[in-house]
C-alpha cells in the first residue's frame, strides 16, 4: 500500500480522478465476478418484490425465469399457529406499514410463510390473518395464537380444505360481544354480530360431495418448515386445524399474562394481598394508556385471577422448568419461602381481555404497594371512580418496563383446537397412553425446537455468568479482596434503599426519584381526561383534513 502522507494536495486530486475513471469502466464491462447479493431481502420483499417471481442466475448459464407460484392449482387450508416469540428485538407484533422496514414478530411471520409459499402475499394479505393478542413492542409470549389460510398437500375439495379468497373478496370481519383485547383495533367499525366459529361448527351442514384423500396423502410439515425459515427468536410450537370462521381474536375465552422481576425488597405478602384485589369487574382507565383515535367504549374489565409467587425451580428432569411455564396450583408448598433479593417473583393475571398497557400499569402499582409507599387500597382508590375528580384523568406515574412481560397462554372452549407438532395430533398421543418421550424424540419438528431453545438459554446463562463473575470481581479490584464482603446484606441495604432498580421507576428504580421524596398517587398531578384527549385529537385530525384538503385543491388550479 502507497504512502499518502508526503503526496501533495494536486497528486492525490489526480490519482483519485484515476482510480475513479478505472471504476466506471469497470463497471461499464460488467462485473468481474459472479453477483454474490442475495435474490431478495426482507426490505425488499416488504416494498412488493416477490421472492417468488424471480430470475435465477447461475454461473456459466443463462439467466433462468422461473414460473410464478399457482396457488390456485393448490388447497387452502384453515389452521391455527401457536407462535413463541422473544419480543426483545421486536417492535412489537403487529405488522406495520408496508416498506417501513420496521421488524415485528408479524412481518417475520408473513416472510416465512411467504417463503415457504404456504401464501400468495408476503404483506400477509389475502390469507384471513387474525390474531388473538396484539402484544407491544419487547413483549414476548410462549403461546400466541394466530390463524390464516395457508397452502395444503390434500386434494382441492378434500374435506378442510376451502376455497382461496379472490382479490375482490373483503377480508372475514367480525366483532367481539363482550370486552376487547387489549390492541382495541376495529372496535365499533361493523355493527353486526357474526356468530363464533363454535356455533358455526355445531350447524348440521347439507351432504356433499369431498374429494377423497390418498392414502400415501401427507400434510406439510408446517412446524419444521416455518421454523427452518424463522429467526431462531420466534418459534412455531404447533399448529392446528380450523373451522374456515375461527378467529384467534374473538374466539379466544381468556388471555394469560406473566410478568417477572427480582424480589429487590419487595413485600411479597403485601404485593399478594393487593393482587386479589385487581380480581373481577372493575373500571381500569386508571390503569392504561389512552388512545383516543380507538373508539374505546367502556374501560371495564373482568380479571378472573391475580397473584403474585416466588419463582421457583421444579424437580424434574429440565433444570430450567419453573413455575413461570408452570400452572400456580402445581407450584412446590415450601414450608417457609424466603425471598432473597437477586430471587424472582412472578404476577399472573388472567382475564377475558386487556387495555393497553394494563398489565403493565398494574405491575407498576404493584411494586409500589410491595416497597411500602403506597397502601394495598390503592387499587381499590384507583378503581373508584367516585374518589376522583369528575372529568379527571389518571394520576401521572410511570409504567413497569416490557421486557419482563410475557403472554403465556391464550384459550379457547374445547374443541375448538386440536393442536399438533406433526402429523399425529397431540391429544391422541395422550389419549393412547403412547409413549411421549418416544414420540418427541423420533419427531423432527420437536428435537429441532428443543436444540434451538437450549441453545438460547445457554446463550443467555452464559451472559449471565459472565455479569455475575465481573460482580465479585469489581470488589478485588476495588478493595483487593472479597472475603469481608457479604453481598447479600450490602443488597438487602440496597433493596431497603431504593437503590436496587425495580419495574416501577417511581420507587427508587431506573433513576426514579426515592422514597424520600416521594409523592402519593392519589395527591399526584393527573393526565387529561378522556374527553379533553379526544377533544384534541378531533380537532388536530380536522385541522390536518383541512390542510390536505387545501393542498389538493391548491394543487388542481
Amino acid at each position: 500500500m502507497s504512502d499518502y502522507s508526503q503526496w501533495s494536495k494536486e497528486a492525490l486530486i489526480e490519482h483519485i480522478a484515476r482510480l475513479e475513471a478505472s471504476s466506471a469502466t469497470a463497471t461499464a464491462d460488467g462485473p468481474s465476478k459472479p453477483h454474490t447479493k442475495p435474490e431478495f431481502t426482507l426490505e425488499e420483499n416488504a416494498k412488493g418484490t416477490p421472492p417468488l417471481n424471480h430470475t435465477k442466475k447461475q454461473k456459466g448459464k443463462k439467466t433462468q425465469n422461473l414460473r410464478p407460484f399457482d396457488f390456485s392449482k393448490h388447497s387452502a387450508r384453515p389452521i391455527a399457529l401457536k407462535v413463541a416469540y422473544l419480543g426483545w428485538n421486536y417492535h412489537g407484533l403487529a405488522a406495520q406499514e408496508t416498506g417501513s422496514g420496521i421488524p415485528t414478530i408479524e412481518s417475520a411471520l408473513f416472510q416465512a410463510l411467504y417463503t415457504a409459499r404456504l401464501i400468495p402475499d408476503a404483506s400477509g394479505k389475502g390469507c384471513n390473518w387474525t390474531r388473538c393478542g396484539r402484544t407491544d413492542r419487547g413483549v414476548s409470549s410462549f403461546g400466541q395464537v394466530v390463524s390464516c389460510l395457508v397452502r395444503s398437500n390434500l386434494p382441492i375439495g378434500a374435506e378442510g380444505t376451502c376455497n382461496w379468497p379472490s382479490e375482490s373478496e373483503p377480508e372475514l370481519k367480525r366483532k367481539r360481544l363482550n370486552d376487547d383485547d387489549e390492541d382495541n383495533e376495529n372496535e365499533g367499525e361493523a355493527e353486526n354480530t357474526h356468530a363464533t366459529s363454535q356455533d358455526l361448527m355445531d350447524v348440521s351442514l347439507p351432504d356433499k360431495a369431498f374429494t377423497p384423500v390418498p392414502e400415501d396423502c401427507s400434510e406439510i410439515q408446517y412446524v419444521a418448515r416455518l421454523n427452518h425459515i424463522l429467526p431462531p427468536d420466534i418459534r412455531i410450537l404447533a399448529w392446528s386445524p380450523i373451522a374456515p370462521q375461527f378467529s384467534s381474536r374473538f374466539d379466544c375465552t381468556f388471555r394469560r399474562y406473566r410478568y417477572f422481576f427480582p424480589a429487590e425488597g419487595l413485600d411479597l405478602k403485601r404485593m399478594q394481598e393487593a393482587a386479589k384485589l385487581y380480581i373481577g369487574a372493575k373500571d381500569y382507565r386508571h390503569f392504561c394508556k389512552v388512545d383516543p383515535s380507538k373508539n374505546v367504549k367502556t374501560y371495564v374489565r373482568t380479571v378472573l385471577d391475580a397473584s403474585v409467587e416466588p419463582l421457583r425451580t421444579r424437580h424434574s428432569n429440565l433444570p430450567t422448568t419453573t413455575n413461570f411455564l408452570a400452572p400456580s396450583n402445581d407450584l412446590i408448598e415450601d414450608s417457609e419461602v424466603t425471598v432473597a433479593p437477586e430471587s424472582f417473583l412472578v404476577f399472573e393475571v388472567k382475564g377475558h381481555a386487556f387495555l393497553w398497557h394494563q398489565v403493565r400499569c398494574m405491575t407498576a402499582i404493584l411494586h409500589l404497594i410491595g416497597r411500602g409507599l403506597e397502601p394495598v387500597s390503592l387499587i381499590n382508590d384507583l378503581t373508584d371512580l367516585s374518589k376522583h375528580p369528575d372529568n379527571a384523568g389518571r394520576p401521572i406515574y410511570g409504567m413497569a418496563s416490557e421486557i419482563p412481560l410475557v403472554l403465556v397462554e391464550c384459550g379457547f372452549n374445547d374443541g375448538v383446537l386440536d393442536w399438533r407438532v406433526d402429523a399425529e395430533p397431540i391429544s391422541q398421543v395422550q389419549q393412547q397412553n403412547l409413549d411421549v418421550v418416544a414420540s418427541y424424540q423420533t419427531s423432527d419438528a420437536f428435537s429441532q425446537l428443543a436444540v434451538n431453545l437450549w441453545g438460547q438459554w445457554r446463550e443467555h446463562s452464559i451472559k449471565a455468568a459472565q455479569v455475575e463473575a465481573l460482580l465479585q470481581q469489581i470488589s478485588v479490584d476495588s478493595f483487593g479482596s472479597a472475603r469481608n464482603i457479604n453481598y447479600r446484606q450490602m443488597f438487602d441495604a440496597y433493596a431497603r434503599d431504593g437503590v436496587l432498580g425495580n419495574a416501577s421507576g417511581e420507587s427508587g428504580g431506573y433513576g426514579g426519584k426515592s422514597s424520600k421524596s416521594y409523592i402519593p398517587i392519589m395527591k399526584r398531578k393527573r393526565c387529561d381526561s378522556i374527553e379533553d384527549r379526544t377533544v384534541k385529537y378531533n380537532a388536530s385530525k380536522q385541522n390536518k383534513q383541512a390542510k390536505k384538503a387545501a393542498t389538493t385543491k391548491k394543487g388542481s388550479e
